[in-house]
């Protein structure tokens, strides 16, 4: 039969978008039909297009929000991304795992169009029917990066079928100008067509460890669970059996056959990679195997491990319930540093991700400990200036005195403040900081109030007995921290992360703090004071009601200054 002349020239794309059923503001989809004048529809797309960059660094939650929408995008957000939307720093670093080096920082700012799926009708493919179609899409919506994952979805074929699918796939997009993201699965665009990536020859763009594994083993059959146990039984007891009979286990396995502590599965691992993802804590005597990463993950025993804690931390994040790192996990992290003899100090200054090794408590990193302490003098002092508001034994609502850090306080607290009992507010902003600038100490809520009486025990004992918590002191501070740094509007950075300042000792000794991990790391800050997951805190009532001063009207109760000995205004 003849092939049906076609000019994809004459095609004409048709564009449709619908807003997320979930995130309307940050995301919508886009369905595209590639339309001929006679022939009818050759091609479609679909794609996700995601928006308000902004917004998930704000509220760091683009792992969660990816997550909910599908398994797929799931996957894309966890490999390439952290919760705040900026790219994962080894896929850009100049690092082994950076791939071909073409990509950088610039995937963490802009617009993201992902592509769900590309289909060609069979009677026109290879006629340059989907490049049309996805060159026009780009041409039309791609405002910063493209990204999509070239593997066949629901296929059933052969292993051989399977993996020349996915060569075609990608070479596919590959001809249309994406380049893979470091060592993953992902490919991106640019539509600068002077950015490394639009220039970087085919050739030169890195296969990801797995498809490297299976082009050197391409008879390496695909087992499942129950075929695994009797071939790899080594494997199979260091994935399950953490207890210290383990240790007997690899011995009689020595004796039988000394290379079996050796032995690769049929993916390549090693013994001691299953130990290590598993973090059996037992098994670390083979030394010669730690560098090994011959396997289709591409990946040594320790950054395997690495792998599995950075996951299980955001899986766990997702839920709202992340404590820090298993102490298994950190011992065996240690012991495969080539480390002995301080497990516990290790375990207790990781747990919870420091990679400055100087947090106190393994969390507070310098700089948040900074953020914290400016924020807290801020505040105190931003709140002393409105003493001069109140009248002798006359409340004032907190729309009157229309300070936000009030509207932190639950809203019948704010209907009718007393002056010691707005005295008692700041002076815990006061005892924060006291404790913010003593060396490695915690501002947990028992340590502030005792910071707090010290400097003003009346007002603090009448803010207390009236129904005020240190808690809503504590959430006020993170929130508002969160919201001034580069999560939020960013002028925290704008006045002290600079070369020269008016204040010297504050603005130039941020500069000089070492760089954690952990210094924007806001939610393990709620954590450690002692604010609980999933309770209700600030800030309480909505932007209109604040402005408006609506539901704030005074609660004449008869609780006047007149309880404090302290107050003579």
């Amino acid at each position: 039969m003849a092939a049906i002349e076609l000019s994809v020239a004459d095609c004409i794309p048709k564009f449709t978008t619908e807003k997320h059923y979930q995130n309307p503001k940050r995301m919508q989809y886009l369905s595209v039909k590639l339309m001929h004048p006679t022939l009818g529809e050759l091609a479609y797309a679909v794609c996700l297009q995601i928006n308000s960059r902004a917004q998930f660094k704000n509220a760091g939650d683009f792992l969660e929000v990816m997550d909910e929408d599908s398994q797929e995008t799931q996957c894309f957000s966890m490999a390439l991304f952290d919760k705040y939307s900026n790219i994962r720093p080894w896929l850009v670093d100049g690092g082994s795992k950076s791939g071909s080096g073409c990509w950088g920082t610039e995937l963490s700012e802009g617009d993201m169009l992902y592509i769900v799926d590309l289909t060609v009708k069979d009677e026109y493919r290879s006629r340059g029917v989907g490049s049309y179609l996805l060159q026009k899409i780009l041409a039309s919506y791609c405002v910063g990066h493209a990204f999509c994952w070239p593997t066949p979805i629901a296929s059933n074929k052969p292993k051989a079928e399977w993996a020349q699918e996915q060569a075609d796939i990608t070479a596919f997009y590959r001809k249309n100008g994406f380049r893979r993201v470091g060592l993953t699965s992902f490919l991106a665009y640019s539509p600068d067509s002077f950015h490394p990536s639009r220039n970087l020859p085919i050739a030169s763009d890195p296969e990801t460890p797995s498809i490297a594994f299976d082009s050197a083993n391409p008879t390496a059959p695909t087992l499942t669970l129950d075929e695994l146990h009797p071939q790899y039984p080594l494997h199979f007891r260091l994935a399950r059996d953490k207890s210290p009979s383990i240790v007997q286990t690899i011995r009689a396995a020595y004796q039988i056959d000394a290379g079996d502590i050796h032995r690769r599965d049929v993916n390549g691992f090693l013994p001691i990679h299953i130990a290590a993802a598993s973090e059996n804590v037992h098994e670390f005597d083979m030394v010669e195997d730690l560098k090994d990463s011959e396997n289709d993950g591409g990946v040594t025993p320790l950054e395997g491990l690495e792998v599995s804690m950075r996951i299980m931390k955001e899986i766990m994040d997702l839920r709202g319930v992340w404590k820090g790192h298993s102490d298994e996990a950190l011992i065996c992290e240690y012991l495969l540093k080539n480390g002995t003899g301080g497990e516990a100090e290790y375990v207790k200054k990781n747990k919870f991700g420091c990679t400055c090794g100087m947090c106190t408590d393994g969390w507070l990193s310098p700089r948040m400990r900074f953020q914290l302490l400016v924020q807290s003098e801020i505040q105190g002092d931003m709140l002393r200036e409105f003493d001069t508001l109140f009248q002798p034994r006359q409340p004032l609502s907190a729309s009157e005195l229309f300070n936000p850090v009030l509207f932190y306080l639950p809203k019948p607290l704010q209907r009718g403040i007393y002056k010691t009992f707005y005295i008692g507010f700041y002076t815990l902003f006061d005892g924060m900081a006291q404790i913010l600038r003593t060396p490695n100490a915690i501002p947990t809520p028992q340590a502030v109030i005792t910071a707090a009486f010290n400097i003003n025990p009346s007002a603090v004992q009448f803010y207390l007995r009236k129904g005020g918590k240190v808690e809503y002191v504590l959430d006020a501070l993170v929130d508002i921290a969160k919201q001034q740094s580069s999560l939020g509007d960013g002028t925290f950075g704008d006045t002290f992360d600079v070369e020269e300042a008016e204040d010297a000792e504050h603005r130039l000794g941020y500069r000089k703090l070492v760089v954690c991990a952990n210094d924007l790391e806001f939610g393990l800050v709620r954590l450690g004071v002692g604010l609980t997951m999933g309770g209700r805190w600030g800030p309480f009532g909505s932007l209109w009601e604040r402005e408006m001063g609506m539901g704030m009207e005074m609660d004449v109760d008869g609780d006047s200054d007149s309880d404090s000995d302290s107050d003579s205004g």
